[in-house]
């Protein structure tokens, strides 16, 4: 169930999306580039020459048919969030360790890679751990995990206005742990639901999961 398989894309309207950034949004410190085309991102990336933090999402529809424009953004950003499958093929490496690293090596300073229902692993110049999923026993549907996740993550960066290493490692946790929320009901239906008391809960619920 980890693994799709792709029969049709239709890019329609977002083939050729080129955003025009307002004046505030041009001043953003913390930069998510959303899964689109690397021109797309790289276009954006140009319009914010001055964020903090950098991070982009892709997918395997950009690494088979833009390889090279690809290439070029990892050398420009921070960060690269995938999933596990998409990163085996950018590597062309099916053990996920080695594709980590290797990834790593072609620009970006760290890698997340999301691997479903077994959580993530990130991978830095100088540190490389994994971080389960929270147990959640209550899975309507998986939609919009992994967006939840990245929005999680850079939420909590954010909030901190840091990006140190350990700043990492807690956003990863709260990426995590709002995308186990995301999971519990269809659409941002269980999102709306909840607020930050919850979130943080859940938190020191996994922290506490955590230690031994």
């Amino acid at each position: 169930m980890n693994d799709r398989e792709t029969l049709e894309v239709h890019l329609n309207v977002f083939g050729e999306f080129r955003p025009k950034l307002g004046a505030g949004h041009r001043q953003a410190k913390y930069l998510f580039l959303g899964n689109s085309s690397p021109v797309t991102q790289l276009s954006v990336l140009d319009q914010v020459p001055d964020a903090t933090l950098t991070v982009a999402d892709t997918m395997d529809l950009w690494i088979n048919i833009q390889r090279d424009e690809l290439q070029a953004l990892l050398k420009r950003i921070d960060g690269l969030v995938l999933n596990d499958s998409e990163a085996k093929l950018l590597a062309e490496d099916e053990n996920l360790v080695r594709a980590g690293h290797a990834v790593r090596a072609m620009g970006p300073k760290f890698v997340v890679i999301k691997k479903g229902e077994h959580g993530a692993m990130f991978f830095g110049e100088n540190e490389m751990y994994v971080m389960p999923a929270y147990p959640t026993p209550r899975v309507l549907d998986p939609t919009g995990a992994g967006d939840s996740f990245a929005g999680g993550m850079m939420g909590h960066l954010a909030a901190l206005d840091r990006c140190d290493p350990q700043a990492l490692k807690e956003a990863l946790a709260y990426g995590v742990i709002t995308a186990s929320f995301t999971v519990e009901d269809f659409s941002l239906d269980r999102l709306a639901g909840i607020d930050r008391g919850d979130l943080d809960r859940r938190v020191a619920e996994y922290r506490q999961m955590l230690t031994f």
